[in-house]
Formats: structure tokens, sequence, C-alpha cells
């Protein structure tokens, strides 16, 4: 099926779902009323309210500021040309800092203080999946996560109130496997954060990689929080003689910390890496030139006139050229909300007593999960998700296609992911 095609049929499902649950949050039961709390910002009758909800603080810090300046220019972008059925969108942020049990009380406080009615987060899968569970699911509250990757997503029992703009690492898995084989190894070993994202992408690489004739020597988790030291999980990974490591981690306290271990030590010198590890900053910290030729994989998006536009309009807006992944899939998560709520229109209430979006004929729920394609009447959406490539930072080879996940890189380079999703 062509990829035109297939963007296609994925608007058009979408769309429709996340409708439905905006239709079903107007319907809502009891159980949706705020708890006890002022509103930071007053609430205002009609005026949609999304919840960011990202990480500034804990082993993805690096990645939080990049997706809130994404989603504020969405929101520039909407309120620009009119806003909601005529009124300006209210951004609300919060830290869900790398952290369950912190996201799990940010996601309670956007939605029975702050009164949102959808929420763009988390970050991680590790936190998202406990933030759908414990809060969004049980209120009807549409949460779209722009970075979480776990398969766990997918076969969650959500309602249909649970989305994300990324694709799953049911794909991210087997390109990487294919990638580790092209890059000629058949012997490594993963090293991966102990969550839904880590325990996902380690399971689907192993299966793929085994398929392909490579022997994985050892699967070793890790602390899904930070640690000062991973030497003892280091040497069980290593323990096999494997030829490369898999570094499926966060970068701030985790692979930071154990690959300068790693190094120093001499336990292992070939590393590929995975969107979690796609930092600049990780690299800069233990220095760019230790890692040179070395590759890895990312969900992304196909290089479109509306991609570039964005990551243009993101440098004119703040003056860098972001390099994090999942920046494009912030904004376009901020930017499918708002399609929906004008598509639902007549009237969003504020989430006061019974949250409301009402509409006299709801359509009817579709099933789809990940990809998503949008064109907003005030601007395109950022990225046509159905391929896994994405815009690389200056010191990464843009030379990657379809057909060559593993074109050479230079140093730092990332190879993009080019399954067809």
């Amino acid at each position: 099926m062509k990829a035109k095609s297939v963007r296609r049929q994925l608007g058009l499902l979408v769309l429709p779902l996340l409708l439905t649950a905006l239709l079903a949050v107007g319907c809502g039961e009891e159980g949706a009323a705020p708890g006890v709390g002022t509103p930071s910002v007053p609430v205002e009758p009609g005026q949609l309210r999304i919840g960011l909800l990202v990480p500034f603080t804990g082993a993805l810090a690096p990645f939080g500021p990049d997706f809130a300046n994404a989603a504020n220019l969405a929101v520039e972008h909407i309120n620009a040309a009119g806003g909601v059925l005529g009124k300006p969108v209210r951004l609300i942020i919060g830290d869900d800092g790398t952290n369950p049990d912190q996201g799990v009380a940010e996601a309670r406080r956007l939605v029975d203080i702050e009164r949102v009615s959808a929420i763009v987060g988390a970050a991680a899968s590790g936190v998202t999946l406990p933030i759908a569970e414990s809060v969004t699911v049980p209120k009807k509250i549409v949460q779209i996560s722009p970075s979480a990757t776990s398969p766990a997503l997918t076969t969650l029992r959500d309602d249909d109130f649970l989305f994300r703009t990324p694709i799953s690492d049911a794909a991210q898995g087997v390109v990487l496997a294919r990638l580790v084989r092209e890059l000629g190894f058949s012997r490594v070993c993963t090293m991966y954060v102990n969550n839904a994202y880590g325990q996902g992408l380690s399971e689907t690489f192993t299966r793929t990689f085994q398929q392909l004739g490579g022997n994985v020597t050892a699967q070793v988790s890790h602390t899904a929080t930070t640690a000062p030291s991973y030497l003892s999980e280091l040497q069980r990974c290593t323990s096999g003689g494997p030829e490369a490591l898999i570094a499926i981690s966060y970068p701030e306290g985790q692979a930071d910390v154990y690959l300068r271990e790693a190094l120093e030590r001499n336990l292992v010198r070939n590393f590929v890496f995975v969107d979690g590890t796609k930092s600049p900053d990780l690299f800069a910290k233990l220095g760019w030139d230790r890692f040179n030729g070395m590759k890895g994989t990312a969900p992304g998006a196909l290089q479109t006139d509306a991609g570039r536009r964005f990551d243009d309009l993101f440098e004119q807006k703040y003056k860098y050229r972001y390099q994090n992944p999942f920046v494009r899939e912030s904004y376009d998560a901020v930017m499918v909300i708002a399609l929906a709520a004008e598509k639902a229109s007549p009237p969003i209430r504020p989430r006061s007593a019974t949250p409301c979006v009402t509409s006299p004929t709801p359509p009817a729920a579709s099933s789809a999960r990940g990809p998503t394609t949008s064109r907003p009447p005030w601007r395109p959406s950022a990225a046509g998700r159905t391929s896994t490539t994405t815009a690389p930072p200056a010191r990464w080879s843009s030379t990657a296609t379809a057909t060559s996940p593993s074109a050479p890189l230079r140093s730092g380079g990332w190879t993009r992911p080019a399954a067809v999703w």
C-alpha cells in the first residue's frame, strides 16, 4: 500500500476516535468532577484547556523543554488563526519528573484542579501508562503521548482515550535488529530501563535479532530512576563477551553513567543507540569522538515540506535548531486535540462539575493506534506519520533512506528507522 494511502486512511480513523473521546468526556459521569483547589489560570467558559505533562526533571529532563516549546508553538498558531470555536486555547504545563508517581499526581492536578479537557503526555511509556490507568481513562480525558513508544500502549484497555503520535516499538525493535545485523554484529547484549518502554523494545529487538541469526548474550535491566553507578548491571551485560551493547535507556543519570563506566573500564567498545539515548547533551558530556561512526534508531516522520516548514518556524521562534526526538510529535498532539475539539462543536464547557464537549451526532468509534496525520486550517501539521524518518541534527547524517537504514554517518550519527507504519 502506498504511503499516501496509508496516511490518508490513518488520518480518517484517528480524528473520529479523538472526536468520539472528547464527546464521551462531555457525557462523563460525576467521577470526572474536579477536586478542591483553584486553577492557576482562571477557567473561561467555552475555552479548550490542554494539559502538557512532560519531564523537566528526572532521567528524561533534557527532552522536556523542546516538547514544551513545540506545544506552545502549536497553541500560538491555533490562537493566531482564531482559536478553537472562536476562543483562545490555553496550555497548562506540568512536570512528570520521568516518574510514575509524580506523573499521576500531576495528571490529577491538571484534571481535577486545572480542569483540562485533554492531556499531551507523558514522555516515558512507564509514566504514560500509569497516568492512563489511574487518571485519564477513568475520568474520560483524552491523552496523547508525543513519545511513549511501548507496544503496551496498543493493548491497554483504554476505552479509546489514550493515543500516541509516534510509532510503536513493535516497529522500531525490528528496524533496530536489522540495523545491528547490517553493522556486522552477531553477539550483543541489551541494557534497558526497567519499565514498559525498555522491556518492550529490548524484547522486540531480541526476538527479531534471533530470527535474523544473531545471539543476544544478555538482557539486563536497570532501575527506572537514576543511579550513581551501573557497574553491576554492566558486568552482567558484558560477561558473555558481546561485540556491542544496545543502550535502551534515558540520557540523564542512566545512559550517561553506564556508557562512561563501560568506556573507562574497557568492558565493551561498541554501542548502538535508540530514541531514549538520542540526546546531544549526552554525547557532548561524554565526548562525541568516543562514539565516532556509531549509529542508532529513533521514530520520526517523512521528510516533507510541512516538516521542514515546522523546523523553520521552530527555529525562528526559539532561535535554535532542536536536536531531540519527538518534537514534531509534540506539536502534532496539540494540533490533533484542537482539530477534534473544533470538529465536535458546539459547545465546549469548562470542566467545572461535569466536563462537556457535545455534538448532536457523535461519529462511530474506530480502532487505530499510533501514527496520525493532521492538517488543521491554521497550519499544516509537522509530520504525516507513516514512516519513521526524522530530520537529523547538524551533527547527524541525513543520508539514511527507507531502503538503507544504515547509511554511513558522521560522529554521533543517527540512523533513522525506515519501516512504513
